[in-house]
């Protein structure tokens, strides 16, 4: 076996990455197959290979930064001839005073020397998983909303997963987050993913922020934005609060894991935590003023009726958290209260053959994808003639490449347009709103990695790429749960 290993020869840990870059960690190459192998100057690797074609002779050069394999493919081999690239960044961050190492060397006994033994060992039966999967991922796809959505997911699936690291804190919880550890409202649209095949990775995303809530170092009454940025995570560092987005976000992501789970041991754990951030709502009603809301990119927007919705379905997941625990008292007042807050919301965003974007602006509109929660968990709040009213007034709406966020911008967000496509249980409303979405991810003239803010009447994106949020196209497929 082969393996190569680069990296920067003075390694300083947690170094200040917007001044002097990541410079921790290494990275390696490997192979288990015959192949000659070189560092050093690449146009002068590539010059010798293109005329010994192989790198047994290649001179050593004190230019170190470049690595390559010269390998001989057999057309007519039965095992397949690959190379393995992998990144071992020692540790993964600095949580709360503990450096975390990755998840695969959790407890510092292991190597990437021996991690390569065992992919190598396993390649053959990992990569059949693999197929098996991804034969799978698209047959479900497909039933669920055919042909078209099914390719979105496959984009999606990859660029969502690879977004996430894992580690274990010295407590032995699982920790799944992105670099800055949040925000939490880009982890409630990344979710359906993780429901669909693994609801402890949603746990995973939740635990930092129960933990920082439940040790006394936040001391607010509704969850943290973000944990920091990385690699040092202290608490909250990144804008400001968004009280009513990230208590409803928490509150309904919870009540999700329990129905794909059948049962609420995991809200039991952080109950005390679950009744405040359900209390906080409760207490700010209807009308949530004017607070932050995810959507804040696109302008300020006070008395949101979106982000009033998540309110109520927070109060009424937590309800439904409640019920599921055998806790009739706190079931039945938060339902209730969700009930009449469902109905003040239907009253005051009423504008005739939609609902508004804000409450106070009459000729407005928008999305109102959060509802999606209210038939996925079974609540019930909102009556169907507002799901089906809304679903036919975006229809009206629709340009090229989709339907618009809301009134104010012709630009969408993907994993909303998801989302609102799924309001109804309807095929074909869900194709109609989904094809033009498959439409510009074909046709964009920006090669990006997928993003999730693009124009609907032109070919180009607004921002946006790479991000986790894309596990929203998996929303679809919780349908069959």
């Amino acid at each position: 076996m082969a393996l190569m290993k680069t990296g920067q020869e003075n390694q300083k840990l947690w170094v200040d990455k917007e001044k002097d870059g990541r410079s921790w960690g290494y990275f390696y190459l490997g192979t288990k197959d015959d192949v000659t192998c070189a560092q050093g100057d690449a146009a002068e690797m590539r010059a010798y290979f293109m005329k010994e074609g192989d790198l047994k002779q290649m001179r050593k050069s004190a230019e170190k930064r470049y690595a390559a394999f010269a390998q001989k493919l057999d057309m007519n081999s039965d095992f397949p001839q690959h190379l393995t690239a992998a990144f071992d960044g020692l540790y993964t961050m600095a949580y709360f005073g503990e450096d975390l190492r990755p998840y695969w060397n959790k407890d510092g006994k292991s190597s990437i020397e021996d991690l390569y033994a065992d992919a190598e060992k396993d390649y053959k039966e990992v990569m059949a998983k693999c197929y098996a999967f991804d034969r799978q991922l698209m047959a479900d796809a497909y039933l669920a909303g055919g042909k078209e959505y099914a390719e979105l997911c496959a984009l999606a699936y990859r660029q969502s997963v690879s977004a996430f690291q894992m580690s274990e804190d010295s407590d032995g919880e699982l920790l799944y987050f992105t670099p800055q550890v949040g925000p939490v409202d880009e982890y409630y649209p990344a979710s359906p993913l993780y429901l669909c095949y693994n609801p402890d990775l949603v746990k995973a995303m939740l635990n930092p922020f129960f933990y920082y809530s439940e040790s006394g170092k936040w001391g607010k009454p509704f969850p943290p934005h973000d944990l920091g940025g990385y690699p040092i995570v202290n608490g909250q560092t990144i804008g400001g609060d968004m009280p009513v987005e990230e208590a409803g976000n928490g509150l309904i992501m919870t009540a999700a894991i329990a129905k794909m789970e059948k049962n609420a041991s995991y809200a039991e754990k952080h109950w005390k935590t679950l009744t405040q951030w359900a209390e906080y709502l409760l207490e700010n009603g209807t009308d949530t003023g004017d607070q932050l809301t995810t959507d804040n990119f696109a302008g300020n927007c006070p008395h949101h009726a979106n982000l009033s919705a998540k309110g109520v379905l927070g109060i009424a997941a937590y309800a439904r958290l409640a019920e599921m625990l055998n806790k009739k008292e706190e079931a039945e007042k938060y339902m209730n209260a969700a009930g009449e807050m469902a109905k003040e919301w239907e009253m005051a965003a009423y504008a005739g053959d939609h609902y508004r974007l804000a409450f106070d602006q009459p000729d407005s509109w928008g999305m109102k994808y959060n509802l999606v929660w209210d038939r996925l968990l079974g609540l019930n709040l909102f009556p169907k003639r507002v799901i089906q009213k809304e679903t036919d007034f975006y229809l009206t709406k629709m340009n090229e490449f989709g339907c618009p966020l809301d009134s104010r911008h012709s630009y969408t967000k993907v994993d909303w347009t998801v989302w609102t496509a799924s309001l109804s249980a309807d095929r074909m409303q869900f194709r109609k709103l989904m094809l033009p979405l498959h439409k510009f991810m074909n046709e964009t003239t920006d090669r990006t990695p997928m993003a999730d803010l693009i124009n609907t009447d032109g070919k180009t994106i607004v921002g946006f790429t790479g991000r986790t949020v894309v596990g929203a196209y998996f929303i679809r497929l919780l349908e069959k749960e």
